[in-house]
Parts: structure tokens; C-alpha cells; sequence
């Protein structure tokens, strides 16, 4: 990367008629000469004329969600590096530079805009403040991420990054999403610091706490079955297995003192679940090795097409 690199920043809105005018502004006095673009994704009020009247290029998504408007845009705008930022004002424009500086200076294939890294002073929600320590929890507990804000919506990646990572995600789980697929495929994430800012006066948060919030706990749960099958039904069938000593022990010590089983459904069910634990344990050792394959396979195609994971 280079500083003649081309750079675009993505604005998914919804609805954001009262601050996307700002925000664009804001962007076009940091970065002057980068096109910004807002990606309107079926708003019922003036955010697409608003933001054209503010200078920006408009795209329209009328598929609802934050995924389908991000995989919009990455299909349409062409440039080599890609700010992702939200609509609602809540994300400092005057952190770009120093969000891009990673990317461009060739240290990082993702930068995330951290906003609970030591030394911010963050405006959270208390709900949301407790969803942004449970999620980074669970996501060090399973995959072994450690990043300090995995739900930020400020970013910035290159082309190579978001070629080589295929999106999935429908809604707000798309920063998870983006997370974990792009430490599991080994890109390099740097995170810098940055001070969420309360959403302003007649600007209303779109996120659904408990709809959206389970959305992502259970995109982090199939992420973690995808890149970690051995662990994911190995855990499965450990626990099935472990449950299964339980009417199985009552049953083998009536059986030695008795010669009998009077307890016949316990019998069966303490093998139901010994051999349902085997079999998820092989299903996982099987998935672990179609991933491993898959990984050497993508490393090769890596060193064959030049994937930016090599030094530059």
C-alpha cells in the first residue's frame, strides 16, 4: 500500500436522515479528495437526497440489514482500500487517518476502530456497554481472539482483505463475522483507539438488543463449528457421553450385583447417548480434517495469486 492508494468510505444507513449530512461532511473535510458513499438501504425518510446533497455518491440496497448493504457496496465501488463507518455520528471522522495509517503503511490487512481500548472514553449504553465485554468474551473463550471491541463498525480493509472473505452475515453481525473469518484465515488486525460519541438529538438506534443481539451470539456460534468442528461436536460429544454415565453406572452396578437389568430404558438410553458421543466426536475429527485440507488448499492458492498475508 502507498499513499496514492484509492480509498472509498462506506456509509450503510438506514433512516439516518438527521446525521448523515454531517458525517459526510465531517469525511470530505478529512479526506477531501476520497469519494464517500453512502449505501441508503430502504430508508423511509430523506437519507439518500440528504446525503446527495452533502456531496456524497448514493447506492441503494433494498434489502434491510447492515450485511446486504456492505456486500452491495464491495460489489460496486472500486478501490483498494474501504472505510466502513455507521450513518449516526456516533464514530469520529478525525480518527480516519489514523484508522487508515496501518492499512496503508502495509501492517495490517483490517484496522478496527476500537472503542474500549485502554485510554478511550467511549459513550455507551449500559446494555450496550455490557454486550461490548460478554461478546469479546465468548469470541476469546471459543476461537482465542483476542481484540478489545469486536462489534466496532469503524474500519478500514483493503481489497485483497475483502475479496479473500466471503461476507455470509445479513445484519449486524457482519463486524463478528468479519472478525473471526479474518483471524481464522490469518490477516493481520490492528486496532486503534477511538471515542464513541452519544448518538445526537432526533438520531434513533436501529439495533434490536435482544433480536440482533442473539443474531450475533449465534453467528459466533457457527463460526466457531466452522473453524473449530473438532472442538465444537468434540465438546458435544464429550457432554453426551458424560451424560450417559449417569443412568449407565446405576445400570452396570444393578447388572455385577444382580446379574439382571430391571432398569431396561435406562440401559437404553445410557447407550443411545455413549454412541450419539462417539459419533459427533468422529464427525468432528472428520470435519477437522476437511478444514485442515481446506486451509492447505487456500495457502497454496494464496502463494499462486498473491494474497496480501504475504510481506510487502
Amino acid at each position: 500500500m502507498t499513499d496514492e492508494a484509492r480509498i472509498a468510505v462506506i456509509i450503510p444507513c438506514l433512516d439516518e436522515a438527521a446525521t448523515i449530512g454531517k458525517v459526510v461532511d465531517d469525511f470530505r473535510r478529512e479526506l477531501p479528495d476520497v469519494p464517500v458513499w453512502v449505501i441508503d438501504n430502504g430508508s423511509a425518510d430523506d437519507t439518500a437526497a440528504v446525503a446527495a446533497a452533502h456531496g456524497a455518491r448514493v447506492l441503494t440496497e433494498s434489502r434491510r440489514g447492515k450485511g446486504f448493504a456492505m456486500r452491495a457496496a464491495l460489489r460496486r465501488v472500486d478501490a483498494d482500500v474501504y472505510v466502513m463507518v455507521d450513518g449516526d455520528d456516533t464514530y469520529p471522522a478525525e480518527a480516519v487517518r489514523a484508522l487508515l495509517a496501518p492499512v496503508l503503511e502495509g501492517r495490517a490487512d483490517m484496522a478496527v476502530g476500537s472503542r474500549t481500548m485502554p485510554g478511550t472514553n467511549s459513550d455507551f449504553r449500559r446494555l450496550n456497554r455490557l454486550g461490548n465485554a460478554f461478546y469479546p468474551f465468548v469470541i476469546r473463550t471459543l476461537v482465542h481472539i483476542r481484540l478489545t471491541d469486536v462489534l466496532s463498525g469503524y474500519r478500514a480493509m483493503t481489497r485483497e482483505f475483502v475479496e479473500g472473505v466471503p461476507i455470509a452475515s445479513q445484519g449486524f453481525e457482519l463486524e463478528v463475522e468479519l472478525t473471526v473469518k479474518a483471524a481464522e484465515r490469518h490477516y493481520r488486525i490492528a486496532e486503534v483507539p477511538v471515542d464513541l460519541r452519544p448518538r445526537p438529538a432526533g438520531s434513533h438506534s436501529k439495533v434490536s438488543l435482544v433480536g440482533d443481539g442473539s443474531r450475533v451470539l449465534w453467528t459466533i456460534v457457527l463460526l466457531f463449528r466452522d473453524y473449530r468442528p473438532m472442538a465444537f461436536f468434540g465438546g458435544i460429544g464429550l457432554a453426551a457421553m458424560l451424560l450417559g454415565l449417569i443412568p449407565g453406572i446405576v445400570v452396570i452396578v444393578e447388572f455385577v450385583e444382580t446379574g439382571l437389568v430391571p432398569r431396561f430404558p435406562s440401559a437404553i438410553l445410557a447407550v443411545a447417548l455413549e454412541l450419539a458421543g462417539m459419533l459427533s466426536i468422529s464427525v468432528g475429527i472428520v470435519l477437522s480434517a476437511v478444514t485442515r485440507r481446506f486451509a492447505e488448499l487456500d495457502s497454496r492458492l494464496e502463494m499462486l495469486v498473491g494474497r496480501p498475508r504475504r510481506e510487502r
